[in-house]
C-alpha cells in the first residue's frame, strides 16, 4: 500500500478529520454518548485509538525541584555610592575583599569636595573670630566700659558661628572628606562583611550617588525561588526546602502576593542549614509538598477541556476479563489489560475536576474520584475527535 504524506493545510486537516470519521463509522459499535457524561466506546474502537490507562493516585508528599538564587537580606547589605562628581584616584579593594567598618574602600578627588572644605574653613574661622570677640567683650563689660547689650549681642553672633560650622562639619562628613583643603574623600565601609560587587575603576569618572561598593555581612543566606501559580498555591509558608548537592537545608519564608514580570510567584526561603551554600550562587533547590485529602494524582496527558472545563475521562468497566498471561509493562503512568490491549469496558465517564498543581510529571486535581479509578492516559484526543464532546 503506498505511503500518504500528510499535510497540515487546513483542507488536508479537515480531509483527515472526515477520513478518521468515516474509518470510525465503519467499525462496529462507533463511539458514541450512551448516557448523559458517558462517552461509549468499544473495545476494539479504544484498541484502534491506542488508548492507555493510568491508575488514579491519592495525593501524599511529593517533592518538586526548582533553580533557586542564593541571596543575603537587604538588612544586611550596604551600597557604597559616589559622595560627588569626581575621579577615582585609588582603590584599596577587590571583590571577595573581607573589610571591617571605617576600613577605606577608595579615594575620590573632586571639586565639589574643594568646594565644601573650603566653605567649612570659611566657618571656622568665623567661629574663631566670634569667640575672640565674645572673650573681648566679656572682659569689657566686667569692668564696666561697654554696656551688657553689646556682651548679648557677641554671644549671639558667637552661637550663629557655631550653628554654621556645625553644617559645614555635617556637609564635609557626608562627603566622606577631610577638614585639609586638598579636594580628596576617601570613601570607607559602613559595615564589615565581603565585598560582593565593585563598578569602581581606577581613573574613572563616576556621577554623585553613582553605586561603587556593595558589601555584605557575612550571616543570615536566602534562597529566591520563583514558582508558577500552582506550584505556589500548593505550597505553605513553613514549608520544608533542601539542596541536597550542597547539604544545606531552609524554610518556606513568604510567598509573594502578586507575580513578577514572569509571571510567576518569588518564593523567600530563610536558610537554616547554609551547608556549602555561597552568596550569588544558582543551585537546585527540593521543595516538599504537603499530603492534601481530596486530591487527586494523574499523569498531565489524562487531563482535558470538555465544555471549556478542566475534566478527566474515567474509564467505565463492564465484564473485565481476567488476566491470562504477564506482558512486557506499558508506558509509566499508563496500564494494559493482560492480552496486551486495554480492559473490557463500555467506555468513558466525564469527570469534572480542579487543577490544584502542577509538579514535574504529575497533575495534582480535586474531584469526584476514588483511588484506584482508571482514567485515559493517552488517545484522549482520538477519543474526543471520536466521539465529540459530551457535557458532563
Amino acid at each position: 500500500m503506498p505511503k500518504i504524506h500528510l499535510s497540515r493545510t487546513p483542507v488536508a486537516c479537515a480531509l483527515c478529520a472526515s477520513l478518521l470519521s468515516l474509518a470510525l463509522l465503519a467499525m462496529p459499535g462507533s463511539a458514541r454518548a450512551a448516557a448523559p457524561g458517558v462517552i461509549a466506546m468499544s473495545l476494539d474502537q479504544q484498541t484502534a485509538l491506542g488508548v492507555r490507562l493510568a491508575t488514579v493516585q491519592a495525593a501524599t508528599a511529593a517533592q518538586i525541584d526548582l533553580p533557586a538564587r542564593v541571596t543575603v537580606p537587604l538588612s544586611q547589605q550596604a551600597v557604597v555610592s559616589a559622595p560627588a562628581a569626581g575621579l577615582i584616584t585609588r582603590l584599596l579593594v577587590n571583590p571577595g575583599d573581607t573589610v571591617k567598618a571605617g576600613q577605606p574602600l577608595a579615594e575620590l578627588s573632586s571639586p565639589q569636595i574643594a568646594q565644601l572644605q573650603r566653605e567649612r574653613s570659611e566657618a571656622q574661622s568665623r567661629y574663631d573670630l566670634a569667640q575672640r570677640q565674645l572673650q573681648r567683650d566679656t572682659t569689657l563689660v566686667n569692668e564696666g566700659i561697654v554696656p551688657s547689650a553689646r556682651l548679648d549681642s557677641a554671644r549671639a553672633q558667637s552661637r550663629e558661628a557655631q550653628a554654621m560650622l556645625a553644617e559645614r562639619d555635617l556637609a564635609l562628613k557626608l562627603a566622606a572628606g577631610g577638614t585639609a583643603l586638598n579636594g580628596v574623600a576617601m570613601l570607607r565601609a559602613p559595615i564589615s562583611g565581603v565585598v560582593t560587587e565593585t563598578t569602581a575603576l581606577p581613573g574613572q569618572r563616576v556621577d554623585t550617588a553613582a553605586p561603587l561598593f556593595r558589601i555584605a555581612q557575612q550571616g543570615q543566606l536566602w534562597l529566591e525561588i520563583d514558582a508558577s501559580p500552582q506550584q505556589a498555591a500548593a505550597l505553605q509558608v513553613g514549608a520544608e526546602v533542601e539542596v541536597p548537592a550542597l547539604q544545606a537545608k531552609g524554610v518556606v519564608q513568604a510567598k509573594a502576593t502578586a507575580l513578577n514580570a514572569g509571571q510567576s510567584v518569588l518564593l523567600r526561603v530563610r536558610v537554616t542549614q547554609p551547608g556549602s551554600l555561597q552568596a550569588g550562587g544558582v543551585v537546585q533547590a527540593r521543595l516538599s509538598l504537603p499530603a492534601q485529602a481530596g486530591v487527586w494524582r494523574v499523569p498531565p496527558a489524562a487531563l482535558t477541556q470538555m465544555g471549556g472545563r478542566d475534566a478527566v475521562l474515567v474509564a467505565v468497566v463492564k465484564n473485565a476479563p481476567q488476566a491470562a498471561a504477564m506482558q512486557p509493562p506499558p508506558p509509566k503512568g499508563a496500564e494494559k489489560a493482560s492480552d496486551g490491549r486495554a480492559p473490557s469496558q463500555d467506555g468513558f465517564r466525564i469527570v469534572p475536576v480542579t487543577v490544584v498543581g502542577r509538579l514535574n510529571d504529575v497533575v495534582m486535581v480535586s474531584g469526584p474520584l476514588k483511588a484506584g479509578d482508571k482514567v485515559a492516559a493517552t488517545g484522549v484526543v482520538a477519543i474526543k475527535a471520536a466521539a465529540g464532546e459530551v457535557a458532563p
